[in-house]
């Protein structure tokens, strides 16, 4: 839509609230709405039902209606948490679809509110303006690892009165394009520096000197709970050897995945993978698929005696093959400084972690003792690497 009728929609927005006691307040509307949005994983019913059902109906989310007249156009789900940090500041704070606390961090990425495509940028604007009028008793609410920040440019100007917006984090996501993966396996390995084509090259000969290397995808629920397994065992193997305990430490983030395996898997959005070489599992992955974009979430690899073997990069190399002759446009690493990551990847998008923040002393000394002291730990950094 143009800047103009989209400017003009903002006025129409009607937005509503209220707590969510039952699941089964929000599922109808947000399986409906979804059809209507450019939504990820992240935000499909997929993920957001098990949200609510393991992490947060006993928490009491408030959920967000946007309205033009009866037609239901965006939907948001917010939780509420006081918090302190830095000793001294108290908040009491909104978090959009996301509760990282007491253990119940799922690490959503691509977060946002769902809205139909045509009134995304309205729905947003009018969604924080409702909040900040509404709910007086929070001073900050979070918007965390929002992947589309296009409507960001009307929002200063819409809260003027109320708040500062605060960038307080961009993170990068490495995706590859599957679109452009005609040419196979040879046509990508080219497509990488020379060093990192030579180094995976002679990786795959010495994995395929005993016998072939094969991937597999799991073909119902019991199997992919086998590959889960699996996965957490090769995961908190290698976590471990390095001192700490990786994903599987939390049993409500197992206890979350388990669920979502079990519910998803039938709908054909969860891809649970196993690369072997004579029956020795390798690695495993864990994936969600989404409208031909597959989400690559949690791995698994076996620790190689021989520093010369790249697990990663081999069980990727092959998971992006798999992916691209079954038709995925995109395979997408998630954020995250793997080196693997990027090396394998042709493009980028950015997640932006944003806060809205009420005016106070309190935040506004925060902000310039943060400011002041970045740059000091910095040049800190510097010297003690440079000495």
């Amino acid at each position: 839509m143009s800047v103009i009728s989209e400017e003009k929609n903002f006025s129409e927005i009607r937005v509503e609230s209220s707590t969510v006691i039952s699941v089964d307040q929000v599922e109808s509307d947000w399986c409906n709405l979804q059809e209507l949005s450019d939504c990820s994983y992240f935000q499909s019913w997929s993920w957001i039902g098990v949200w609510l059902e393991k992490l947060t109906v006993v928490d009491k989310p408030l959920v967000v209606r946007s309205w033009i007249g009866d037609r239901l156009v965006g939907l948001g789900l917010f939780t509420k948490k006081d918090i302190r940090r830095r000793c001294i500041v108290r908040s009491r704070t909104m978090l959009l679809n996301d509760y990282p606390f007491d253990g119940k961090n799922m690490v959503i990425e691509y977060n946002g509110l769902l809205a139909n495509r045509e009134y995304k940028c309205a729905v947003f604007v009018e969604t924080i303006k409702f909040l900040l009028e509404t709910e007086i008793q929070c001073d900050e609410f979070y918007f965390n690892a929002i992947s589309d920040t296009s409507c960001l440019k009307y929002l200063p100007k819409a809260i003027d009165r109320y708040a500062n917006l605060d960038i307080e984090s961009v993170e990068s996501t490495w995706i590859v394009d599957l679109t452009r993966m005609d040419g196979g396996r040879d046509a990508f390995l080219a497509s990488l520096s020379r060093s990192k084509r030579s180094q995976i090259r002679r990786s795959l000969r010495l994995y395929e000197e005993k016998s072939p290397l094969k991937i597999e995808e799991a073909e119902d629920i019991d199997e992919a709970l086998r590959y889960f397994d699996g996965l957490k065992e090769l995961h908190t193997q290698r976590w471990n050897s390095i001192g700490l305990p990786g994903s599987f430490a939390n049993p409500i983030w197992e206890d979350f995945h388990r669920t979502l395996i079990r519910n998803n898997f039938s709908k054909g959005e969860i891809q649970l993978l196993k690369v072997s070489n004579e029956d020795v599992a390798l690695g495993y992955l864990y994936n969600f698929v989404w409208r031909k974009r597959v989400y690559m979430l949690q791995s698994g690899f076996l620790l190689p005696e021989d520093n010369r073997l790249m697990p990663g990069y081999v069980i990727h190399l092959l998971a992006i093959e798999l992916n691209s002759n079954k038709g995925m446009n995109e395979y997408d690493f998630m954020y995250g400084d793997s080196r693997y990551k990027s090396s394998l990847s042709d493009h980028k998008q950015e997640l932006s972690w944003l806060v809205i923040r009420r005016r106070s002393v309190i935040f506004a000394l925060e902000k310039i003792f943060l400011n002041i002291g970045r740059p000091i730990k910095k040049f800190i950094r510097n010297v003690i690497g440079f000495s």
